[in-house]
Order: C-alpha cells, then sequence, then structure tokens
C-alpha cells in the first residue's frame, strides 16, 4: 500500500480506507451485478421490440404496395386476354375504383402499342395550382383528370378531361403535342422485363412530388399490344411512416441500394431542389449522424440487427433493417432506427435509480466510517500535532485533549511531560540547538568544528553602584528584565544565546544554523537591544528608578563551535581567540564612551549596511599586531527605517567629520588629526570620541 500513501498514512485515513474499501467493494458488486443483468435484460427487450415493430411497419407498407403490383398485374393478364375492353368505359370504371380505394395511387394509365394512343385516370392532387396543357389552375370542384392522347390525321392531340366523378366532365382543355407512351421509360422497361416491373423513383410532371410506378406488359397473340400501369405518390408512403413513429425520437425510412431516402416521414427534407430540378438526398445529405453511422455499419456487413453509439453524442442507437418483398423487384431496404432509451427508458431509469440509491448508501456509509474514526483518531491526532508542536519547540499551552479511552490518556500524560521537560531545556540550552536535536534525532556529544561566526558580548554600566544601592529583589528584577529584553531581540534574529555572565550577555550568530548575513543581523540584533533597552528606562524613569546603560562589543572570526564538558553534563558554546576579541571590544566601550564596538572583520561583512565610524587602533592581549576597530551608530535601508534605528543626517555628518581626523591619526599626523578632532567637538561638543584622542594628545604633550 506504499504505492498509494508515499507519505504514510494516518491512522484516521486507514481506519476510513481500509472500512470504505469493504463498503465500496460491496456495495460495487451488487450494484454492478443487478446493472448487467437488467442491461442485458434491456438490449435483449429492445431489439424485439424494433424487429417488431419494423415488420408491422414492413407488412403495412408491403400491404399498401402489393395489392397495386397485383391489380396492375391482373389488369395486364385481363388486357391480353380481351385487348377490345381496354378501350370501352366500363374498363375505365375499374380504373376510377381502384383511385377510390387506394389514396396511395396517383393515376392508372395504359398505352397502346398501335399508333401509340394513351389513356390515363389521375387523382389531381390537393392544392394544386397549375395543371394540364394550359399549366392553368384546375377547377375547384374537379377531383380527377381522364387523359386521352390519340393520333387525328396528322396530329397527336393531348385532351384533359376535368371531372367531378367518371361521368361529370366540369372541363375540357386539349393541346397537340409529340407525347408517345412508347417512348416512355414505364413502357420500356415492362418489354424490356416483360414482366411485372418497379420503377426507380422519379418526379411527377404534373406535382413535382416523388413517385414509383409499377408497369405491366400485355401482348395479344404473341404481340405487342400495350403496357399497363400505375404511378404511386410516395408522399402517401411518408404519411404512412410517420404515422407509425416509434418512441418518441424514432424514425422509420425506406433507402434504395444507392443509399437514398425513397420514403420518409418529413419527405421535403428528403428531397434536394435545384432550380427546377429536384432529386432523391442520399442518407448522408440528412444530417443525422446516427443514420450515418447505421447504413455504414450495414452496408460494411455487420448485420441487420445493429447496437450502437452515436458517434457526435456518444447515445446508443437501435437499428433494424428488412428488404423489401421480392415481389415488387426493387432491392430496396426498410430500416427503422431509434435511440435505445425510447424503447427501454423505464428500465434504464430504474436501473439509475438502482446506481442513485447504491451510491446514497455508499456515501452514508462512508459518512458514518468517517464520523467513527475521527471519533476514535481525533484525540490520536491532537498528540501528533502536539508533538509536532513539540519539535518546533512550540511550548507555550498545555495539553487539552481528553478521551474516554485510557490508552489515549495515558499518551496525553507522557507527552504533556515531556513537553514541560523540553520547556525547561530549552531556558538552559539554546533553542536552535534544540529544535536541531529534535529534528535529526541525533544524541548530544562532545566535539565541535571550526565555523565563521559573529560574537557578541554585552556588559551593563555601574552593576556595582547599582547591586549597593538597590534592594536584592528589586535587583534580581532589573537585571533579569535587563536579560530578558537583550535575549528577546537576539532570538528574533536568529542569535544563539551561549550563557549569561552575571548581568552579562555571551551570543553567537551562524550556528547552529547557518546564516550567511550573521554579522549583519549581530549588528540589528545589536541597535535593536539598545533601542529596546531605551524604552525599558523610560518606563522605569516614570517609575521613579534610575535608568541603566549597557556596552557591546561584536566580533567575526573563525572559531570552534560545538558541545565542551563532561558526558554528564555538555555546554554548547564557541571557544578560540576571537571569543577574546568580542569581549576585549566589549570593555573597549569604556575607553572611548561609545555604546557598540566593533571589530574591521564587523565592518567588513556588514558594513555597507550599517553607519560605522573608525575609533582607533587598539591591540589585544595575546595576539600580534593591532586591531582597527570601529564604533556602530546605526543601518541603513528600509528594514532600518522600519525598526527605528535608521542613520540620522547628524550621524552620517559625525562619520563625514570623523573619517578625515582619523585617517590624519593613522597617518601619524597628529596636529593634523588633533585639528580635525576639535573641528569634530566644535560641531558635536559632546561626543566622546573626539574628547578621547583630544584629551590622550595633550596629556602626551604634558608629559
Amino acid at each position: 500500500m506504499r504505492w498509494l500513501f508515499p507519505n504514510g498514512i494516518s491512522l484516521r485515513q486507514g481506519v476510513t480506507f481500509s472500512f470504505g474499501t469493504l463498503m465500496f467493494l460491496i456495495v460495487a458488486i451488487v450494484a454492478t451485478s443487478i446493472y448487467r443483468v437488467n442491461s442485458r435484460l434491456t438490449i435483449k427487450t429492445a431489439h424485439d421490440l424494433l424487429d417488431i415493430t419494423t415488420e408491422t411497419i414492413l407488412s403495412d407498407v408491403a400491404a399498401g404496395l402489393l395489392p397495386i403490383a397485383r391489380a396492375v398485374d391482373a389488369s395486364a393478364t385481363l388486357g391480353s386476354g380481351h385487348p377490345e375492353a381496354m378501350r370501352r368505359l366500363d374498363y375505365q370504371r375499374y380504373f376510377f375504383r381502384l383511385l377510390e380505394l387506394n389514396p396511395q395511387v396517383y393515376s392508372v394509365y395504359v398505352g397502346f402499342e398501335q399508333n401509340g394512343d394513351y389513356f390515363q385516370l389521375i387523382r389531381l392532387p390537393d392544392g394544386i395550382e397549375h395543371f394540364g396543357p394550359n399549366d392553368a389552375q384546375p377547377p375547384l370542384d374537379a377531383v380527377f383528370v381522364r387523359r386521352h392522347v390519340s393520333q387525328h390525321g396528322n396530329a397527336r392531340v393531348d385532351r384533359y378531361e376535368y371531372l367531378a366523378d367518371l361521368d361529370t366532365v366540369i372541363k375540357t382543355e386539349e393541346s397537340v403535342n409529340r407525347f408517345d407512351p412508347r417512348e416512355r421509360p414505364f413502357y420500356l422497361a415492362a418489354w424490356k422485363q416483360e414482366a411485372l416491373v418497379t420503377s426507380d423513383v422519379f418526379i411527377l410532371s404534373s406535382s413535382g412530388r416523388p413517385g414509383i410506378s409499377i408497369s405491366a406488359p400485355m401482348t395479344v397473340n404473341g404481340k405487342r399490344f400495350g403496357v399497363i400501369a400505375a404511378d404511386i405518390a410516395l408522399d402517401n408512403i411518408a404519411l404512412f411512416l410517420s404515422s407509425h413513429q416509434i418512441g418518441e425520437r424514432g424514425v422509420t425510412m425506406i433507402l434504395d441500394e444507392k443509399n437514398r431516402v425513397v420514403a420518409y416521414p418529413e419527405m421535403d427534407k428528403a428531397l434536394r431542389i435545384d432550380g427546377k430540378n429536384v432529386r432523391l438526398s442520399s442518407a448522408t445529405e440528412l444530417g443525422n449522424p446516427a443514420l450515418n453511422e447505421a447504413v455504414r455499419r450495414y452496408r460494411a456487413g455487420e448485420g441487420t440487427r445493429l447496437v450502437f453509439d452515436e458517434p457526435v453524442s456518444g447515445t446508443p442507437y437501435l437499428a433494424s433493417f428488412h428488404a423489401f418483398p421480392p415481389a415488387l423487384g426493387k432491392n430496396w431496404m426498410i430500416l427503422t432506427l431509434a435511440p435505445q432509451e425510447d424503447f427501454v427508458g423505464e428500465l434504464q431509469r430504474t436501473n439509475r435509480v438502482m446506481l442513485a440509491l447504491s451510491a446514497a448508501l455508499l456515501l452514508l456509509g462512508l459518512l458514518l466510517v468517517a464520523f467513527l474514526s475521527r471519533y476514535l483518531t481525533r484525540p490520536i491526532a491532537a498528540v501528533t500535532m502536539e508533538t509536532a508542536k513539540i519539535k518546533a519547540l512550540e511550548l507555550k499551552d498545555d495539553l487539552t485533549i481528553r478521551s474516554n479511552i485510557r490508552e489515549i490518556r495515558q499518551l496525553v500524560d507522557a507527552t504533556q511531560a515531556m513537553k514541560s521537560t523540553i520547556r525547561a531545556f530549552t531556558t538552559f540550552v539554546p533553542r536552535t540547538l534544540v529544535q536541531q536535536l529534535l529534528s535529526s534525532g541525533k544524541t548530544l556529544e562532545v566535539g565541535g568544528q571550526s565555523r565563521y561566526l559573529t560574537i557578541m558580548f554585552t556588559d551593563m554600566d555601574g552593576f556595582s553602584a547599582l547591586a549597593e544601592t538597590t534592594p536584592t529583589r528589586e535587583l534580581m528584577n532589573r537585571v533579569s528584565t535587563h536579560l530578558d529584553t537583550v535575549t528577546r531581540v537576539i532570538d528574533a534574529h536568529h542569535g544563539t544565546l551561549d550563557k549569561y555572565i552575571g548581568d552579562a550577555v555571551m551570543a553567537f550568530w551562524g550556528a547552529p544554523m547557518a546564516d550567511d548575513d550573521h554579522a549583519y543581523h549581530a549588528c540589528l540584533t545589536a541597535l535593536k537591544a539598545q533601542r529596546a533597552m531605551n524604552a525599558v528606562n523610560e518606563a522605569w524613569i516614570k517609575e521613579g528608578k534610575l535608568p541603566t546603560s549597557f556596552r557591546i562589543g561584536l566580533h567575526t572570526d573563525a572559531v570552534l563551535v560545538g558541545n565542551i564538558g563532561s558526558a554528564e553534563r555538555l555546554s554548547y558554546t564557541v571557544m578560540g581567540d576571537g571569543v577574546n576579541i568580542a569581549a576585549h571590544l566589549e570593555t573597549l566601550n569604556k575607553r572611548y564612551g561609545t555604546r557598540i564596538c566593533v571589530s574591521h572583520s564587523v565592518f567588513r561583512e556588514a558594513g555597507e549596511r550599517m553607519l560605522m565610524r573608525p575609533l582607533d587602533h587598539v591591540s589585544v592581549k595575546g595576539r600580534r599586531g593591532e586591531l582597527i576597530v570601529y564604533e556602530l551608530l546605526a543601518a541603513i535601508g528600509p528594514e532600518a527605517e522600519a525598526a527605528g534605528i535608521a542613520a540620522t543626517p547628524e550621524q552620517h555628518q559625525l562619520v563625514q567629520l570623523t573619517l578625515p581626523a582619523f585617517a590624519a591619526w593613522q597617518a601619524g599626523k597628529e596636529d593634523e588629526a588633533l585639528a580635525l578632532y576639535r573641528a569634530l567637538l566644535d560641531v558635536f561638543p559632546q561626543d566622546t570620541v573626539a574628547r578621547h584622542f583630544v584629551a590622550r594628545h595633550e596629556k602626551h604633550h604634558a608629559i
């Protein structure tokens, strides 16, 4: 399980994950099993319903076309046996009755081989505005049109009779044209096949709507006599298809072998009009992705019963293909297409409800598991957070964790004891060292290493006199206040408190935690500590107490830092020549009357961000050569301004006046240096450094 939780796992996570996984597996197995059973039942039911519906529609469509084909075939047989009857009015009544009983039939007609005579009985389309040889509006009461084309002398006369019924002629129109049925496709196709034939879809010239013709040849004594045919308007089939809609979004259509739409519920969408030319749309031109996918799969040989996902939306679809009856002689297919949900929506809704209930049950169980795991593990998690705080040395507050579990109460008591012990330990050992020990898990050992650090020594002015005139308890309080004030500033600037030496403080920067700006942070600490004690002194003065002051020495050097002592008692401190120099710099403040005295190494590390002025060349006991020491006056930069320790214009002027005086003194030009220091005193009469050099010069010449 480590790969799931590379950073480890909490007790609460473990309890929740274990019980949650168990519940999830149980609910998932049950829900999946039920869902799969229902899904299989759903698909089977959908296929069965679709096949039944498709076969019903196919049967009804065939029932509308086959009688027409049989009637045409029977009429052709009758005409072959009784050719004289075809030209009589009684036979025309048969055509009239055929139109009345079959609304899908647009017209019935016969063409004769001899002379090319032609007779046609037409059902006048509803709402048609132009009809007949003159392309005029037909009479309003006209229902049928009887058309005769015959040879009269040298002309072929085309006669249109508009009928209210077979015996009532409302209007007659005539024209002379070259129409010859023997040249028409229905006639030629019937003689080519010498049998009943169904034409391809064409556009009926009188209505501009799609239709087909069924024609059959007539022979008399082995010779051609004529062809009888019927036109069937596909609009009627389209209306029939629309009245048999499958489900809410299902559609049934008829396609030819070229995937053209022969009949469609909305036939206008299946027609493509380009000027006066009208043609049938292909399946792809209807803009139905499900239809395109169904046709593609069927033509690819995937079967006549298809289940697939519509490629654009991913909606599951069902499709069923059935061939047209062979009696019609057309290689057409009837396609029924519908979304799966239209057939089995209720089953799918049941599945969704079941899945929703399973999810709700799982969620409820997970919430219960989460609640119980939280109740059981919250005290342990709280203890864990407290140990993290202890590791980060956040030791202020005591533990207030309560639990009814005995083992957890014992753990809380032990953690509180550890916290109290470490809190006490940090008052004797540097906090950063304790934090480093807790982070690394290592034990303290005697030993150290050389590090480049900055060391600080401080000492109170006039402590002996203060001790003689101040009661013991008050003296302890005042010294403690001073030490606490300085220590807080040291901690705030990454310093390590080494030890208290009476009223003095020893600290250093750069260990145990590395600090690239140790000299700068030490200088900030010195300035801020002086400022903090000024605030303390103001409070003491208000209480009627005498103020105190203290001196600081700073030095940067390579020293030995580490643990010294015995196996029973250790001290984390610094040792080396640099420590002695820092202590000596603190005492030099007495000689020059300054507050903060720093070495040249400090000036080199932090002088760009601090305002310092050179004091003197000094020698340190036990060390060869002399050191240049400086007085730290203020800081430079935005951080200094925010802290209230920024250099003032007077301090900048003081440094500018000191630099040439010290340079002259360093070059051995004592008279010039004396004059410059005296000039400095004219501007700053209270400057102790200038006074020191003037007094030293006078004392030297007096001797």
